[in-house]
């Protein structure tokens, strides 16, 4: 089991799991690395995830295919307030704007597209017509990140000192999201107000993100405000915690601020890369309420936050950055 900290010194920490599926006392060794990381700069590397390469490359070679077909295809579906799912094309979304902490008013809109899906159990999920591949590998990839997922939150129980089972009867009735982004090569570069994708926080519990070779992804350092670049591992992916884990824990772990820049190298026919990554975010169940977890909170340290349902504040948040309404959760 490796780990290497700390963010103090602008390193993206990266813990292997491989041990922790078998082995408790290696489990309750890596919930104490994990609660060091989530209060410090709430991202991390994983290694030895068990989630085969072959299911990663297939989900990522077939996003690509979708990104590039006609955008008649790709606005078959269209994400709604009643379906926040489908298609985001380009320009469509300014994750800053649902950061709270964010100066967005000069920013353009993030340079990327994406489709995202949602729980198969709760609602059929809308598919476009090509790649006729898509749905098979898009749902043989979310069963292994919900897989993970499992475990991921076992580890974060014994992090914060409660039963390991403690979140399991949370996500019973999951609404946790897989989300495709594609950022387009580009000739020219980008404005100096425009991003990839801008400083945000994520929304949900955390994230399970498999990112390519291009790179561009960094994390604001909590202590010196610096931004920290998060290094492209083979067969690795990142994980980091979102707004809702925060608020959870009484801001016991922290949910970062992170962006995508563009690349600073232009690559044949004086093009900067293309980029594509693939998000996870694991989310509970739509209806728990969510309120301070026992052990986050003291005499000396009471509840910061009134107890919210847990998909409205998804949900604030998910309509801010598309410009929809404006964000109001505290």
């Amino acid at each position: 089991m490796s780990f290497h900290a700390i963010s103090r010194q602008n390193q993206i920490p990266i813990i292997d799991l491989t041990e922790s599926f078998t082995d408790a006392t290696v489990r309750h060794e890596t919930a104490k690395q994990i609660d060091e990381i989530c209060q410090t700069i709430g991202f991390f590397i994983i290694t030895g995830h068990s989630i085969d390469r072959n299911i990663q490359n297939d989900m990522i070679q077939v996003s690509r295919e979708f990104f590039h077909l006609p955008l008649a295809i790709k606005q078959e579906i269209i994400g709604s307030k009643d379906y926040p799912y489908g298609y985001n094309g380009l320009n469509d979304e300014n994750l800053s704007l649902g950061y709270e902490k964010s100066s967005s008013a000069a920013l353009l809109n993030d340079f990327k597209e994406s489709f995202s899906i949602g729980p198969e159990h709760e609602q059929p999920i809308r598919w476009p017509t090509k790649p006729v591949t898509m749905p098979s590998i898009w749902l043989k990839y979310y069963a292994e990140c919900h897989r993970l997922s499992q475990h991921l939150y076992h580890l974060f129980a014994l992090a914060l000192r409660l039963d390991e089972h403690w979140f399991d009867d949370k996500i019973t009735s999951h609404r946790s999201a897989l989300r495709s982004l594609y950022y387009p090569s580009f000739s020219s570069p980008l404005p100096s107000n425009q991003y990839r994708s801008s400083a945000h926080t994520d929304y949900g519990a955390f994230t399970i993100l498999k990112q390519d070779s291009i790179g561009g992804l960094q994390v604001q350092n909590r202590f010196d405000q610096q931004w920290i670049d998060v290094p492209c591992i083979e067969n690795s992916f990142v994980i980091n915690l979102g707004d809702l884990m925060s608020r959870w824990t009484n801001d016991h772990w922290v949910s970062t601020p992170h962006r995508v820049i563009g690349p600073q190298k232009q690559i044949d026919a004086n093009l900067y890369p293309s980029r594509q990554s693939i998000a996870f975010f694991c989310q509970i169940n739509p209806d728990e309420i969510v309120t301070c977890i026992p052990t986050c909170t003291t005499a000396d340290k009471p509840s910061k936050y009134p107890p919210i349902r847990s998909w409205d504040l998804i949900l604030e948040k998910y309509l801010a950055s598309t410009q929809k309404k404006e964000s109001t959760s505290s």
